[in-house]
């Protein structure tokens, strides 16, 4: 798996590289944090595992990572839109919500169809614009209520214990739905406290700073309620230093590779693998759809147009079936099928 990700990465900084003067290809953009992020090439695999289905020659994949840059991203996303015309198709991870009136407008404007994951502003969706195809997300909200869940269950003492709490980008829509998963768990845990609740910004070495700032503070902790695996790694290092690690118990999500083996090793109580080959892969696949006029924004249903995806909670029982059907074999989807990323509707207001 780590041999595919190297190469999906040299892959991907080779397509990044391509200039836009490639006759009439059409330009199938990801725009990303960064290509450091395992998570975030498996949206690269998914949009190549795409782009291979369609005739030879026909369309190529460009990587625009912003390293976690707000202004780079939109920027970048200008320039791409400006050099390319309309033809182009767009699948965005905007780095945090506002982005995403940025993007929609100047997408609008280019009359280029898109996609996104994640990061939506309250009250912006796809129903505002003609050329933004849909918004999908896993439940963010459910992801870090299950955390908090399998968390609370690996205590000890089951359901009581001390926690501390690690977020990830305040601005960020996926954060603030796993903390309103995690305060949905507390709720119903009244013997959990939390001591202490920091931001990480996704950033494994701040991670690990906080972490090393906790342990020096607090002497009796049972747990480290964490929104990202990235961030969970850092926690984990700072955790092994002190000989604390698999006994202070620490959470995940996103599914990647280093954080699926600190499962295995119980240094990690549970992530959730989000499943960015088929985010990734279905995101272009609708805006290519668009593109092609095979289905259209104006008569679309909703629930294709803000949707759920499914991710798979990997914990010490479920480990072993993510092994089969993600690890030992790199699942293979059909596009055809438009229906079949949707987790469940959104509710739209």
């Amino acid at each position: 798996m780590r041999k595919l990700f190297c190469a999906l990465l040299l892959a991907a900084c080779a397509a990044t590289m391509l200039t836009a003067v490639a006759g009439e290809k059409l330009t199938v953009a990801v725009s990303i944090r960064s290509m450091s992020s395992e998570y975030h090439m498996q949206y690269v695999a998914g949009a190549e595992a795409f782009v291979k289905t369609l005739p030879p020659g026909t369309a190529e994949v460009q990587v625009l990572p912003c390293e976690s840059n707000d202004d780079k991203q939109i920027n970048d996303i200008k320039a791409l839109l400006a050099s390319r015309g309309k033809n182009v198709i767009l699948f965005v991870d905007p780095n945090n919500a506002p982005n995403v009136t940025a993007i929609a407008e100047a997408c609008e404007d280019a009359e280029v169809y898109w996609c996104n994951a994640w990061n939506t502003p309250e009250g912006i969706t796809p129903f505002l614009y003609e050329y933004w195809v849909h918004h999908q997300s896993c439940d963010g909200t459910k992801q870090g209520y299950d955390i908090a869940l399998s968390l609370f269950n690996s205590f000890k003492t089951p359901g009581k214990g001390k926690i501390l709490v690690m977020e990830g980008m305040l601005a960020n829509t996926a954060n603030a739905d796993r903390m309103k998963g995690l305060r949905q768990a507390l709720a119903e845990y009244p013997g959990i406290e939390v001591l202490d609740d920091q931001a990480g910004d996704w950033d494994t070495k701040k991670a690990l700073n906080i972490t090393e700032t906790w342990l020096a503070r607090y002497s009796d902790i049972d747990g480290i309620w964490c929104a990202s695996d990235g961030m969970a790694l850092g926690i984990i290092q700072a955790l092994k230093a002190k000989g604390l690690n698999g006994k202070v118990k620490t959470t995940g999500v996103d599914g990647v590779m280093d954080a699926i083996d600190a499962v295995g090793t119980g240094d990690l109580a549970c992530t959730i693998a989000n499943n960015g080959w088929l985010q990734g892969g279905y995101g272009v696949a609708y805006a290519y759809a668009a593109y092609t006029g095979k289905i259209s924004t104006k008569t679309m249903p909703a629930r294709e147009r803000m949707f759920y995806t499914n991710g798979f909670l990997v914990n010490a029982q479920t480990l072993p079936q993510y092994r089969k059907e993600f690890i030992e074999n790199v699942p293979v989807y059909d596009y055809n099928n438009l229906d079949f990323p949707i987790g469940r509707a959104m509710d739209v207001e």
